[in-house]
């Protein structure tokens, strides 16, 4: 059993006790699934594959899978597949259970969270026979190792960046804000029309308000162990400041924010990861909107930048995979294979894979607003930090959305708020 808080025991017996009805879920969920009685009779390695994204990703995987089986006749690839919405409690509702996947899309966060001893996924040096691991620079190899153990390999770099409907900022005469006193100005232009300058989710709202905090104070809100580090006044001053983005329109509330309104117009702009670039940059060009890109706002004199960057997505094995072998031909196929390759193209941002570099040259790869997207982020790598799991932890981003409506609606004051946020967050870190 995996290093998880065993405080989620009763969920796992649950799990176990309504296996029936989970595995008629299972069967209408995933995809070229055999009747059971079939199963017994095949000679075929079977292969559980799971990822999460949107239908041209699933749509896109869907047809590499049908590929690599085409090629390896041997191994029958199952697989599991869903938005993003959800999909990080059932994978811990599959962790948990020892029913996940063979080969799973990963996020960063999931290493230390399930790995932390490096035994919770599948060491890969073992399996250096099937996967070729000189694709991947020892910096890339070293995001996915824990405690000497190669747990997963990075797919693409990602960190967040801004992109702003340029022609409705013209309408105003406004240029695509670059600082925080920028962002204001504009947003209170912007509030005239009931417009607001920037929508985003509850994740990327979190991010945001942990830059200017990490800007303001000069120190990280989570330490490099993930302990909580903001304290009850920090935090109050914090959440004066979010208040003032949202009544000034530089950030409409996270309920409200909906992709159709800001292809629309009606929210000018979206801070998002890279890897999100087809849908929130490529989507809104092809309907002749012009777009502008800009990087983090700072402060003037910050001495933390407040920026992170991490994989975007990661590839791993379970450690209770019964075909190794075939797991890792599928998983290397997924990284290095020339087919699956041309078909993600730079959907998950810009691979990091050299045998991918090598295919993508020859494929427009500069010509992508990915492409630029990531070479605006690596020219202010140093400016960067490697993201803190805590910082993506759904429990801790829900605790401070959750108190600070309190606050938000004057359930709350400032301070009462902080107090509660502050000490909901160090005991979630502490587990």
């Amino acid at each position: 059993m995996r290093n998880l808080d065993r405080e989620h025991l009763l969920l796992v017996i649950l799990i176990l006790v309504l296996g029936v009805s989970a595995a008629v879920m299972l069967q209408r969920e995933n995809g070229r699934m055999f009747p059971a009685d079939n199963i017994s009779d095949r000679h075929e390695k079977i292969i559980l594959l799971s990822w999460w994204g949107n239908d041209p990703r699933h749509k896109y995987t869907m047809e590499g899978v049908n590929h690599f089986a085409d090629i390896n006749p041997d191994v029958v690839v199952n697989y599991r597949y869903g938005e993003w919405n959800g999909y990080e409690k059932k994978t811990k509702v599959w962790m948990l259970s020892d029913t996940e996947a063979d080969v799973m899309q990963i996020n960063y966060a999931w290493l230390d969270e399930y790995s932390a001893d490096g035994t919770g996924f599948y060491d890969l040096n073992d399996l250096a026979d099937y996967i070729d691991l000189d694709a991947f620079t020892d910096e890339q190899k070293a995001y996915g190792t824990r405690n000497g153990h190669l747990n997963a390999l990075p797919i693409a770099m990602n960190s967040h960046i801004f992109y702003y409907n340029q022609d409705v900022l013209d309408s105003y005469g406004i240029a695509a804000p670059t600082s925080w006193d920028e962002m204001f100005a504009a947003g209170k232009k912007l509030k005239a029309d009931d417009r607001y300058l920037l929508g985003m989710g509850k994740k990327q709202m979190f991010l945001l308000i942990i830059a200017y905090y990490e800007q303001s104070t000069g120190k990280a809100m989570f330490n490099s162990d993930g302990s909580f580090n903001a304290t009850p006044a920090e935090m109050a001053d914090l959440l004066v400041f979010y208040r003032q983005m949202l009544d000034d329109h530089v950030l409409c509330p996270v309920e409200m924010f909906d992709k159709s309104k800001y292809m629309d117009g009606e929210i000018v702009g979206t801070m998002c990861w890279i890897s999100d670039t087809q849908k929130y940059c490529d989507a809104i060009e092809e309907k002749g909107v012009n777009v502008s890109r800009c990087l983090y706002p700072l402060l003037p004199d910050a001495k933390r930048t407040g920026w992170y960057m991490k994989p975007a997505t990661m590839w791993a094995i379970s450690s209770d995979v019964q075909h190794p072998e075939e797991a890792a031909l599928l998983l290397n196929y997924l990284l290095n294979d020339p087919y699956m390759i041309k078909l993600q193209g730079t959907e998950k941002g810009v691979p990091v894979s050299s045998k991918a570099i090598e295919v993508l040259d020859g494929e427009g790869l500069k010509d992508t607003n990915e492409y630029a997207a990531t070479k605006d982020i690596m020219a202010h790598s140093r400016e960067m930090n490697l993201i803190i799991s805590n910082m993506e932890k759904e429990a801790i981003i829900e605790i401070f959305k959750q108190n600070a409506d309190e606050y938000l609606f004057d359930r709350m004051n400032a301070d009462e708020c902080a107090k509660v946020i502050c000490k909901e967050i160090r005991k979630a870190c502490s587990k």
